[in-house]
């Protein structure tokens, strides 16, 4: 087996943390669209990639934590040729050799996986959690190895949903697909829906500037009709920074103009900003 590189682990350009509930499978499937959209993937490749990587994660669901809730991470990493993903957890883990699943279990389990990947590696021990490691080949246009190999760690925001994106190429179309996906969930109509992919679009395209390392952490929390987005940490004074530098022409800032509520918070030498969007119809 070919192992995939330290980067992954170290410094992945996207980094996905849910819990391990069935229905987040598909905010992971949406973050691997949106990457595919940047590196302008063939259907069929994004097809096969998000099989593997579903099934992996549907094992997170159904085994790795017996019954409990336990937090299911997925890192990806673009390379010049190749596309490396991990899904880990921090449970029981996948079982290499899993007993046949009952008949209403979907997926056929590990052999697609295999199938499916140019190379893969399962790595954990009983109690320790399980890293999946997944390589597809897959030249695209974005590649962002050699790039701040290891960089120091920096504490994300907590929520339903945390995604860490490096700022760049995949930043838009990824935080655009994932917000989409909990204002969905959410229940938002359309149009407040898109004004949720334009807020995320301004975070993409402004936030860079202002983030602590080279990440733009956004954590999403959705109730009925309701998301909550926290952006950061971001350097001191950079959520302020952040609202004004989204207007643009004269026009009022777009952050102030579609969220009902924002506030920044301060702690530890850096800032978070809070953006609340409801659904008031």
């Amino acid at each position: 087996m070919v192992e995939l590189k330290l980067k992954v682990i170290e410094a992945p350009d996207v980094r996905v943390v849910v819990a391990n509930r069935a229905e987040n499978v598909a905010v992971v499937r949406q973050a691997l669209t949106g990457i595919a959209d940047a590196m302008q993937l063939e259907d069929g490749l994004l097809s096969d990639i998000k099989t593997a990587v579903s099934e992996a994660c549907n094992n997170v669901v159904l085994h790795a934590y017996d019954g409990r809730e336990g937090p299911l991470e997925v890192y990806v990493c673009p390379t010049e040729d190749e596309l490396d993903v991990v899904v880990r957890d921090e449970g029981q883990g996948i079982q290499p050799n899993p007993p046949e699943p009952d008949p209403g279990v979907q997926g056929v389990g590990l052999s697609l996986i295999q199938a499916l990947t140019d190379h893969v590696e399962f790595r954990g021990a009983a109690g320790e959690g399980t890293e999946v490691r997944m390589g597809f080949r897959a030249a695209g246009l974005v590649d962002t190895a050699g790039e701040h190999e290891v960089e120091e760690q920096v504490e994300p925001p907590t929520g339903e949903l945390v995604v860490s994106v490096a700022a760049g190429a995949l930043a838009a179309p990824v935080l655009g697909r994932v917000t989409a996906m909990m204002a969905a969930r959410a229940s938002f109509s359309i149009d407040r829906l898109a004004d949720v992919v334009l807020v995320s679009d301004a975070i993409a395209a402004h936030a860079p500037d202002l983030i602590v390392g080279r990440h733009i952490h956004v954590s999403v929390d959705a109730s009925p009709r309701a998301l909550d987005l926290w952006v950061g940490p971001l350097e001191p004074g950079g959520g302020d920074r952040l609202v004004t530098a989204t207007a643009l022409g004269g026009m009022p800032a777009v952050l102030d103009q579609l969220a009902d509520d924002v506030t920044v918070g301060a702690g530890d030498g850096s800032e978070q900003l809070r953006l609340r969007l409801i659904d008031a119809r």
